[in-house]
């Protein structure tokens, strides 16, 4: 977090005010952008530093603030339960005690959480809140908003649509010199291409000019980390990186990758698509038997996972390795059922893109 410009701002404006209100928020917002960075004890110690200034009897204005920057925490500590109780109480006390100042804020984080949660109507519901009950000057609410946004149409497979959310995105985040949500940005592009890429990759769709721009993001992604110092949820890009290289038919480079992640930081749900890869690398090393032995204990991973486009993923790689070991029905089987799962998920973007297209922004 070198020279970040929002830090620096937060920071000055604790330091000259005389107002407790705006000296919390302030230290409120800097917690968080600790903790997006994965600089969780600064986060913790600002949020300590603000609940003994007021003996924990919060005012209204500074209880969403808190509770706010202790569910952004969470999150980056790989709590999801508690970051979502956090920030739903956070969003439900600014409704309450009519926070107008955070509940846009609030909105744009329950947004992103239940995006993650693949629950697209809340999600969108969130993102309209966090559009128009914010002010035009307030970019912290309209970068997270713009950002989930964005994704949501890059996930729906529509990258055009996308862009322009990006865009608003980075430039809300410059606005305030706020790097942290550059960064989550910079990843997130990178992240959908190359979930696209590689399911195409699986089906035969080869794509030289999408694999080398995923890449490029990639890197881009990796190499602005590390020039701001960030080191939150670190895994993610370990596994970004690892299937870039897998795409690139680089398979030991990428089971190098797999093998540093820490698979108990992971939702259930992003494991099967890492032991699927690593299985596929074995089989192009020539490690048939260990790649053999994969198929049915990822194939016991998928019946939790109700995302078409993981299903068709796992299927789709388990129906190519099948055929690497020489299993001829199981590849068949799989294939198939692959094809259904990726009709599912043609089927699953349309109907996102019609959610996203009733969404107010203004």
């Amino acid at each position: 977090m070198r020279g970040s410009r929002l830090l620096n701002s937060l920071n000055s404006q604790a330091q000259s005010t005389k107002d407790p209100i705006v000296w919390a928020k302030a230290i409120c917002r800097a917690a968080s952008h600790f903790a997006r960075h994965g600089r969780t004890q600064e986060a913790l110690s600002s949020i300590e530093v603000v609940r003994r200034q007021f003996n924990n009897e919060l005012p209204f204005e500074i209880a969403s603030w808190l509770m706010l920057a202790e569910g952004v925490l969470h999150y980056f500590q790989v709590k999801t339960k508690e970051s979502y109780d956090r920030i739903q109480r956070a969003y439900g006390l600014a409704i309450a005690l009519k926070n107008d100042s955070a509940l846009p804020t609030c909105a744009a984080w329950m947004a992103h959480l239940e995006f993650d949660k693949c629950a697209y109507e809340k999600m969108a519901n969130h993102v309209e809140e966090a559009f128009t009950r914010s002010t035009e000057n307030d970019h912290q609410a309209k970068a997270r908003a713009s950002l989930v946004l964005a994704c949501a149409y890059h996930l729906a497979g529509s990258y055009p649509l996308a862009r322009p959310w990006y865009e608003a995105a980075r430039l809300h985040a410059a606005a305030e010199g706020d790097d942290a949500t550059l960064s989550a940005m910079l990843f997130n592009v990178a992240t959908l291409r190359a979930s696209n890429v590689r399911l195409d990759d699986t089906f035969g769709i080869e794509s030289v000019s999408e694999i080398h721009r995923a890449g490029m993001e990639a890197s881009s992604a990796e190499n602005y980390d590390d020039a701001i110092g960030s080191a939150s949820l670190d895994f993610l890009g370990l596994m970004l990186r690892g299937q870039i290289l897998t795409i690139n038919k680089k398979y030991l480079e990428a089971l190098r990758y797999f093998e540093t992640i820490d698979f108990s930081k992971l939702q259930d749900r992003m494991i099967p698509t890492i032991e699927v890869d690593r299985a596929w690398c074995m089989a192009n090393i020539g490690k048939m038997q260990e790649a053999s032995q994969a198929i049915t204990r990822i194939e016991s991973m998928t019946a939790s996972i109700s995302e078409a486009d993981d299903l068709a993923y796992i299927r789709s790689r388990l129906s190519q390795i099948s055929h690497a070991c020489g299993d001829f029905e199981r590849e068949a089987r799989f294939r198939a059922s692959a094809q259904l799962a990726l009709a599912d998920h043609r089927d699953f973007q349309q109907s996102l893109l019609k959610i996203l297209e009733s969404i107010k922004t203004k």
